[in-house]
């Protein structure tokens, strides 16, 4: 079975671009349960640098996830 975090990686990530769609998705699920865990942080860490480019709304939800960090 694929990683989930490398299937998620390969559609984020498929034409090299963040989407506001693609953010809104990835906001919904990492603050699903209310808490961000540091494996969530790392993966938004992970495609904004893999990413040839994204929307801002991508660095607003880096920014509200490290504030939510316990």
């Amino acid at each position: 079975m694929a990683e989930w975090r490398k299937v998620a990686k390969a559609f984020a990530l498929a034409d090299g671009h963040i989407t506001q769609k693609e953010v809104e998705i990835l906001r919904k699920q990492i603050l699903a349960d209310g808490d961000v865990s540091k494996s969530e942080m790392d993966f938004l860490l992970e495609i904004k640098a893999e990413a040839t480019s994204a929307v801002k709304l991508l660095d607003d939800l880096i920014a509200e996830c490290q504030a939510a960090i316990k």
